[in-house]
């Protein structure tokens, strides 16, 4: 599990997170374009000056200013959510792991054991192919059951060295 997210009333983690960056993603560019295309309306509105003789209702001006207002703020919120867990797929953290553990263990502060390069930690979460990354309905990750990962080379090697040392004695 990656975290439980209250937004969408269910757990975040190894067979639908992709589908959770994708949300965000589309979210966030959807309040992009809500904001460029009705920049000029909001302008027009604010700049409107006779408001009070008649031509345009006030609650309707409220309303419109209101909205494009809301969608600045959640589109600027949203884009900073999926740009921090663009970062969490980059450095290979979970949600959790980043809460837990970025004041505790200095050696998960370095370098995250499951961290195999940016490339393939992109392709672990949202596939193979990068041409699919933004499709909500291609899903090629799902291979296991999300309960045992890869992990970077050198400490495989380590492993392997400790391992052969304790067989030995």
């Amino acid at each position: 599990m990656d975290h439980h997210c209250p937004w969408v009333a269910n757990c975040i983690g190894f067979y639908n997170y992709k589908y959770f960056l994708n949300m965000l993603f589309y979210a966030s560019l959807s309040c992009l374009m809500i904001v460029v295309t009705s920049k000029k309306v909001a302008l027009a509105v604010i700049s409107q000056p006779s408001i009070e003789k008649g031509y345009l209702d006030y609650r309707a001006a409220y309303f419109m200013i209101t909205a494009y207002l809301l969608a600045c703020v959640f589109g600027l919120i949203i884009t900073a959510f999926l740009t921090f867990h663009i970062w969490l797929i980059k450095n290979q953290y979970t949600t959790i792991e980043f809460c837990e553990k970025r004041g505790s263990d200095d050696q998960f502060k370095q370098k995250s054991p499951y961290n195999l390069g940016v490339l393939r930690n992109y392709q672990n979460i949202l596939g193979s192919n990068p041409l699919y990354w933004w499709n909500p309905f291609y899903n090629d990750v799902a291979r296991g059951k999300g309960l045992y990962f890869e992990i970077r080379d050198d400490l495989k090697d380590k492993m392997i060295d400790e391992f052969r040392q304790e067989q030995l004695q």
